[in-house]
């Protein structure tokens, strides 16, 4: 802890400077992206194309993505630490941000839309950005991965990619549950003294939290699948590119269980699909939060519900990561 506190010591000016230059990014682009969706008709309707319902009643845009996707631009810019990782991890996050643009414009195949996230995820790859080992906690040393780093890497790129887009269902769920989750990840960074990714990430909140001023029940515009999973690969890449190519307790448990409600969504998604013999990419309304919504539960409510949820697991896994120091 007493490197965190250094740390926060040096940097507090710094800190502050870049969860404010995000917020007011932000609330400069969200209401422009408000526009441009419906300018171009990039929006949410409440009657889709084959027929199914979905629970808001008026068209809203769905181009969070673009505010999100223009601030964290600028914050790389301000943040000017051009290495060959922070390149990939930009460059990563905008194949992600336009190939989900044309899914939320136009719809894309299960196929193409794992096809862009691969592209992407191989992208920071390549770059530098890969677990290639694991600290040995019985007898010290590092045991390597070897190839099967790149696979590890992959799924966990691609798994949490995919696993915010699905708690992206209510107004303000996933972008509340990302802010949290990225503050809490940049405690990690600070610890390691790494100024670029903990920067990023608190530019990440900022942004979120000024964005969920619009997003928030009853919401004005939605993230689509071009802001969550923007910021679901934005916070596997993160966690991954902060583990400083090992993997500690440290490295994992708390991007782990901050990320717990979205994990824990994709197996129980997949496990619940494949019970009943459907295919385990096809869409339901069975998430926990169409649960508690078809019971009688608030939008508001239940996102606050997941709030709480992400930030006790969020302080049990800086419990865990920092006590067994």
């Amino acid at each position: 802890m007493e490197e965190l506190l250094i740390f926060l010591k040096n940097h507090l000016t710094e800190i502050k400077l870049y969860f404010f230059y995000g917020f007011f990014f932000s609330s400069f682009f969200t209401p422009i992206a408000i526009y441009i969706g419906r300018k171009f008709r990039i929006i949410d309707k409440p009657l889709k194309d084959d027929g199914r319902s979905k629970i808001h009643k008026h068209p809203i845009p769905r181009t969070g993505g673009l505010a999100v996707y223009l601030s964290l631009i600028l914050i790389f810019l301000l943040i000017d630490n051009f290495n060959k990782q922070i390149v990939g991890i930009l460059i990563g996050s905008s194949i992600i941000f336009f190939g989900m643009l044309l899914d939320d414009k136009r719809g894309l195949s299960i196929l193409q839309k794992f096809s862009i996230q691969f592209v992407a995820a191989f992208v920071v790859i390549f770059t530098g950005t890969v677990f290639v080992g694991i600290t040995n906690p019985v007898g010290g040393g590092m045991l390597k991965f070897g190839g099967l780093g790149i696979v590890f890497t992959l799924i966990w790129i691609v798994g949490i990619t995919n696993a915010v887009n699905i708690i992206d269902g209510l107004d303000g769920l996933a972008s509340g549950v990302v802010v949290i989750s990225s503050f809490t990840i940049s405690l990690v960074a600070m610890f390691k003294g790494d100024l670029s990714l903990s920067l990023l990430l608190l530019g990440i909140s900022g942004t979120l939290v000024a964005f969920l001023i619009y997003n928030f029940h009853p919401a004005r515009i939605f993230l689509g699948d071009s802001g969550s999973e923007l910021l679901g690969f934005l916070l596997a890449v993160i966690s991954v590119a902060g583990a400083y190519k090992t993997v500690t307790l440290l490295s994992v448990a708390v991007p782990l269980f901050t990320l717990g409600i979205p994990i824990t969504e994709v197996f129980t998604s997949i496990l619940r699909r494949l019970k009943t013999g459907g295919s385990p990419f096809k869409y339901d309304t069975e998430h926990m939060h169409y649960i508690l919504l078809k019971k009688g539960w608030s939008q508001g409510k239940i996102a606050l519900m997941y709030y709480f949820v992400t930030f006790f697991l969020s302080m049990l896994g800086l419990y865990i990561a920092f006590g067994a120091r």
